[in-house]
């Protein structure tokens, strides 16, 4: 059987995460409430470790490390070199005390049974990454990592009714300048939904956004 050849597309994502990272922040800056909400949903409690998959520029590290404090572990999956070394000098310009593993890899290959010493980690996070969920391949790597039970919680675009005619204009401008793959779009939580337990999912900004948990 032939293995389909990934480099394109990882090229692809590393160009595109490379051009945004300079300003990915400000990018980013409108949907801070709704990552403040994705990680309170995690219910994260002390000395607990947390996947945070597709961890862009670290914006999530500083409140993942408050709620996990010293005795915590992040685990930090992102695939673009540039992005990648802006979360580790966030990480540092916060003083996080909680010890962060940076995997720089796609979460297809994430090597999480390493990272995490054979243990398995109590949540995981991915917030704003459509690509990883389109790939049941990541999903399934990222679930096998997580303890029975462990919180999940997604977050991020998804078409709006087609009666929300401006919620779809807001969500196409967002998903071509921030995204590889536009299908799934209409329920982009499926994958994940589908080998969860207690799957919730709520609509937010007019039907623009959406917020996935439960668990695994």
């Amino acid at each position: 059987m032939n293995t389909p050849d990934t480099r394109p597309a990882l090229q692809a994502l590393n160009a595109l995460y490379a051009r945004r990272a300079p300003i990915y922040d400000y990018e980013l800056m409108p949907v801070a409430p709704l990552r403040r909400e994705a990680i309170a949903a995690l219910e994260l409690a002390p000395g607990q470790t947390v996947l945070d998959i597709g961890a862009g520029t670290g914006l999530s590290l500083p409140e993942l490390s408050r709620a996990l404090g010293p005795t915590g572990r992040i685990v930090a999956v992102e695939p673009c070199e540039t992005m990648m070394r802006l979360a580790r000098q966030r990480a540092r310009t916060n003083h996080l005390d909680t010890p962060v593993d940076y995997l720089p890899t796609t979460a297809e290959d994430a090597p999480y049974a390493s990272a995490l010493d054979t243990r398995r980690a109590d949540a995981a996070l991915f917030f704003f990454t459509h690509d990883v969920l389109q790939s049941l391949e990541a999903v399934e790597r990222a679930l096998a990592a997580l303890k029975p039970g462990a919180r999940i919680v997604a977050a991020g675009l998804a078409w709006a009714p087609p009666w929300m005619p401006m919620s779809n204009c807001f969500v196409l401008g967002a998903a071509m300048h921030s995204i590889l793959r536009m299908e799934g779009l209409d329920c982009p939580w499926r994958h994940l939904e589908a080998r969860m337990a207690n799957a919730e999912v709520e609509r937010r900004w007019l039907a623009s956004a959406y917020l996935l948990k439960g668990r695994r």
